[in-house]
């Protein structure tokens, strides 16, 4: 799998616990609550914020953004505040995952819309919860809002297992700011009906809505109706983020009318959904009205075409992050209407579109210097659509034209001197050779990932070049090139924190020995 690819696996922010370093606790010092209280939230919110999520299931593997290439959210968060502190907060959510981990052998629950509801109900019945009285627990040590903080770490499963622990657990796990962001994911999983007890849940006396709802993330074959797209209207009236990700049981005109109602919504990602052909939020209205969305995966949408996308570029000016994946129906007019409406758009992914050709390309010049991510990975472009783009974006620094077999070394040279602050660049599969790499190398030092899978005509003189340059190179993909142990140990030797993607044999053992 090229590195320039989503990986196949779930986002989940679980993930991070298994990068906390483990260390024994003896007691917790006023000093280190104080420390806790102050960055635990700080680790949680930047997580998300840069989070892109992605479906294990989809038909293939996506390209990323240029800002999640060059390093992992969860480890530049981490990383930023490594030191003998953290181990506290390492403990204490370790705590909990063991706290969780035994309140799923005792409920022996599965993932499941009923499950879930019968979660929300924990508080009703005693004889569910789970009192260990043998041992006491390390948060029998902590104020009630460091306790929140921490399980501000947990997804939304988790804190409805960790619900059943205790009666002190059950009614901290809804306190409305643990439940500003709900996630559901698997097909046993009934959207509509997880959410509406979770939101009945948190829903008090004196109100029918739950304003501290934000986002709203289904994905993994969860499913949700057009009934569900209208709980949410009412209830969630301050929310950001929706992902429904291959969804096809709810309709283009509940989701018009969601985006036209849900007044804050900035992100949308309705990967997959096929059915969904438009976002006109204007049908009927008096005057043109505008959207806020910043961030749109419109990724596998195989209905959507040339007039489509026109609607929702003309309704969503300020966006940003515009996903455009596999959608076949999309020409060179797409790209027009793009660069004309959004000219704000930062990054731009319409690879696998196969209607796609070098006029388009014109077309995205017009963006300038505001677009830094570009992906048209096995899209129609030559050297001479690369080479006007690159004089026109030259602060581009991500590159994907992975399969563009018209690509070669004269529009290479023209990018590496004209995008010198290019970071990630991907030209698997095209006419480079030794030529383009060099020049590469020499105008663009800072490059810290690199495609060439399937150049054949780049040799070990090549990459010896960039690894000498590049010496902060962090993943190059040689898989499938004619590349031997001299070039290889190259690489070795200067960029010492690379990672190599290969199928030498050779190479295997080098690594052995």
């Amino acid at each position: 799998m090229d590195y320039l690819q989503d990986s196949s696996s779930d986002h989940e922010h679980l993930q991070h616990h298994q990068h906390f370093a483990s260390s024994s606790l003896s007691s917790l010092d006023a000093h280190q609550l104080d420390f806790l209280q102050k960055n635990t939230h700080i680790h949680h919110q930047s997580y998300y914020h840069h989070q892109e999520p992605v479906h294990r299931n989809s038909p293939s593997s996506f390209d990323q953004g240029y800002a999640t290439l060059l390093s992992s959210p969860t480890q530049s968060a981490l990383s930023n505040h490594l030191n003998p502190q953290v181990h506290v907060t390492s403990k204490l959510v370790k705590e909990a995952m063991n706290t969780v981990s035994l309140a799923h052998k005792v409920a022996n629950l599965s993932i499941s819309a009923n499950s879930i509801c019968s979660l929300t109900k924990v508080g009703r019945n005693s004889a569910f919860m789970i009192n260990p009285n043998k041992s006491h627990s390390i948060f029998d040590l902590l104020p009630n809002d460091v306790v929140i903080k921490i399980f501000q770490w947990l997804d939304t499963y988790d804190l409805l297992i960790l619900a059943s622990v205790c009666r002190r657990f059950e009614k901290l796990i809804w306190n409305p700011i643990l439940w500003k962001i709900i996630t559901l994911k698997g097909e046993d999983i009934i959207g509509d009906k997880a959410l509406n007890c979770i939101l009945r849940k948190l829903m008090n006396e004196n109100s029918e809505k739950c304003s501290n709802v934000e986002r709203i993330m289904l994905s993994d074959g969860c499913k949700i109706t057009d009934k569900g797209l209208q709980m949410i209207i009412r209830k969630c009236p301050n929310i950001t983020h929706l992902q429904t990700q291959f969804c096809t049981t709810f309709s283009n005109q509940s989701l018009i009318e969601f985006v036209s109602k849900c007044t804050n919504l900035q992100h949308l990602d309705i990967t997959g959904c096929s059915q969904i052909s438009c976002i006109n939020v204007n049908i009927g209205t008096d005057g043109p009205r505008k959207l806020l969305l910043q961030y749109i995966d419109l990724t596998d949408c195989a209905a959507l075409d040339d007039s489509g996308l026109r609607l929702i570029v003309k309704t969503c000016p300020l966006l940003i992050y515009f996903y455009l994946r596999r959608c076949m129906m999309l020409t060179d007019t797409s790209l027009k209407n793009i660069s004309k409406f959004c000219i704000a758009l930062k990054e731009l992914s319409v690879s696998d579109c196969l209607n796609v050709t070098d006029f388009g390309l014109y077309e995205l010049t017009k963006l300038g210097q505001t677009l830094r991510y570009l992906s048209v990975a096995k899209c129609k472009v030559s050297d001479v659509g690369l080479k006007y783009l690159a004089r026109r974006c030259y602060k581009l620094r991500y590159l994907n034209c992975r399969g563009c077999e018209a690509i070669s070394d004269d529009s290479i040279i023209v990018l590496a001197r004209s995008c010198s602050r290019l970071r990630s660049l991907d030209i698997g599969k095209t006419d480079v050779s030794d030529a383009g790499i060099i020049s590469l190398a020499e105008s663009c030092p800072n490059l810290k990932k690199l495609s060439l899978k399937n150049c054949d005509m780049i040799t070990d003189e090549g990459i010896k070049y960039i690894s000498y340059y590049c010496r902060g190179l962090q993943l190059l993909n040689i898989q499938d090139c004619n590349i031997t142990a001299d070039g290889y140990k190259s690489v070795r030797k200067f960029c010492r924190r690379c990672v190599i993607q290969h199928n030498n044999l050779i190479f295997s053992l080098e690594d052995q020995s």
